[in-house]
């Protein structure tokens, strides 16, 4: 009897592991806080802290990070496994990961293993990644086909189709032909046309004179596709994308039959990942599941698809990443640079440069007018906070500058692409002002347009603060038509080349 207790203990407590392990939080998911990069996992919860200067998504176990100038990688603890000597990286493909080296002055393509050590160098252009144990090069304009020790093993002969190999196929073409490969280099089907679907979970479409049809990897068609009103796309979890053209195109979806499964009615769809797939109704999109229930509602701006539980989604112009409820379990940080900050949290320097600033302040998008009374101001005012510091460009110290409309009227002020011309000065060695900042003018006319700035509301920029060998003063600069603005002035250091009359160098 004791025997058989502790045996369905055990038992029970081998089914609380496994249930536990089910819900363990998974996956890794880029994030960025405080100018730095990390990671998330599906419950939103930080898992490797931001500390890298830019890094990729995890793949294969191991993710490329930039430390200062140079990349490496590490594994799914935040530990580097390879050590940050690269000049650029992509991610790890069965086992294979395309890096830049440089020796002297010599600059190459090459591909490493896990353990960091180089596979082989790659002379070729156009190097693809790995998938079935193939990549694609190009060699005068042929695409062909390499192994993973870098020798090759097809010459095509065709001029296009230089991505991966898609479900163990690949796919080339010319202006009149396409042809689809397996990995040993054998033709599997052929036809006198070009413009033909990708191989997607054993299927492709293709167009033969008036037919369209999907075929199969022995090259023999499978779906026949009757409605030659519609475009079909790739299959995804079972479903493949109709979509009815026109100056206001509709989208559905039809099954491995050929059937329509999902009404063609959507303004837009998105493939199926992990259940659902996204769709777009008046200008949001939402999600629904296979059945065509919707499950979270049109919200969001831009979406992505659903991996490993989580969805990367914008919404009123902040990105975030979603749980299959539509919640967010994390949001990046959006105007931050506008509010009171604990700069502990930041990795900050003054700015160095030896050449005019670019002196557009950027106002619109994510950076909106604020609305405050200023009882001691009657007109538009232009003022530097060299007391409350913030960041610029996740990197630098800076000071708040506001443009603050104290007055009684309406201010319409010029732009172009969201930048506004306020030009930062500074006192050069004679004790004229001269300007430190260029404000570029753009060729493109529907860059033109006009902010608004009703009365007791101030804009608020975030400007550098620079080190340099020249100690003098500062100032900011606002033309609006006939009439110059000036702010306060206050003491600062530059480098001589900021002068936008020196003759300057980077």
């Amino acid at each position: 009897m004791n025997r058989l207790l502790t045996y369905f203990i055990l038992l029970l407590l081998f089914a609380c592991g496994q249930t536990n392990e089910s819900i363990k939080p998974k996956g890794f998911f880029l994030i960025k806080e405080f100018g730095k990069y990390g990671y998330i996992n599906s419950e939103g919860q930080t898992v490797i802290k931001c500390q890298f200067d830019y890094a990729e998504p995890f793949r294969e176990g191991l993710a490329g990070v930039l430390i200062d100038s140079t990349w490496g990688f590490i594994d799914t603890t935040g530990k580097i496994v390879i050590e940050p000597k690269f000049i650029g990286v992509s991610q790890f493909y069965e086992g294979l990961s395309k890096v830049i080296i440089q020796k002297g002055t010599i600059i190459q393509d090459a591909f490493i293993r896990k353990d960091g050590k180089i596979a082989f160098v790659t002379p070729y252009e156009y190097v693809g990644m790995f998938s079935n144990g193939r990549a694609t090069v190009t060699i005068k304009n042929e695409v062909c086909v390499i192994d993973k020790t870098g020798q090759i093993v097809l010459n095509t002969h065709f001029p296009f189709g230089g991505g991966m190999f898609q479900d163990g196929i690949l796919k080339v073409w010319s202006r009149d032909s396409t042809k689809y490969f397996d990995t040993n280099g054998n033709v599997i089907a052929s036809f006198p046309e070009m413009g033909f679907g990708d191989f997607s979970e054993g299927l492709a479409k293709v167009i033969s004179g008036d037919k369209r049809f999907y075929i199969d990897k022995t090259g023999k068609p499978k779906i026949d596709l009757k409605q030659n009103e519609l475009t079909y796309f790739e299959f995804s979890e079972g479903f493949a994308m109709a979509v009815l053209g026109g100056i206001d195109p509709r989208y559905g979806f039809i099954d491995t039959t050929g059937n329509i499964v999902i009404p063609i009615m959507y303004h837009d769809l998105h493939d199926f990942s992990e259940g659902l797939a996204a769709f777009r109704d008046t200008g949001s999109w939402g999600f629904i599941d296979k059945q065509g229930k919707v499950v979270i509602k049109p919200q969001f701006e831009y979406v992505e698809g659903f991996t490993n539980g989580l969805c990367k989604v914008k919404q009123n112009r902040q990105s975030g990443f979603i749980n299959r409820k539509g919640e967010f379990v994390w949001k990046e940080q959006v105007g931050i640079e506008y509010t009171k900050l604990d700069l502990s949290k930041w990795e900050l320097d003054t700015l160095k440069i030896n050449r005019p600033f670019s002196g557009s302040k950027y106002a619109g998008w994510n950076n909106y007018p604020r609305k405050q009374n200023f009882p001691d101001l009657n007109s538009l005012t232009l003022r530097v906070d060299i007391k409350d510091l913030t960041v610029f460009a996740d990197k630098y110290f800076a000071y708040k500058l506001y443009l603050i409309n104290a007055s009684k009227d309406i201010i319409n002020i010029p732009a172009q692409d969201g930048g506004i011309k306020l030009i930062q000065q500074a006192k050069n060695k004679k004790g004229d002002w001269q300007d430190i900042e260029k404000y570029y003018n753009t060729w493109c006319g529907n860059s033109y347009h006009t902010l608004k700035l009703s009365p007791s509301e101030f804009q608020i920029f975030a400007t550098p603060i620079f080190k340099g060998e020249f100690k003098t003063q500062l100032r900011f600069k606002f033309e609006l038509g006939n009439q110059i603005i000036y702010s306060n002035i206050y003491d600062g250091q530059i480098n001589s080349g900021q002068m936008v009359n020196s003759e300057s160098k980077d």
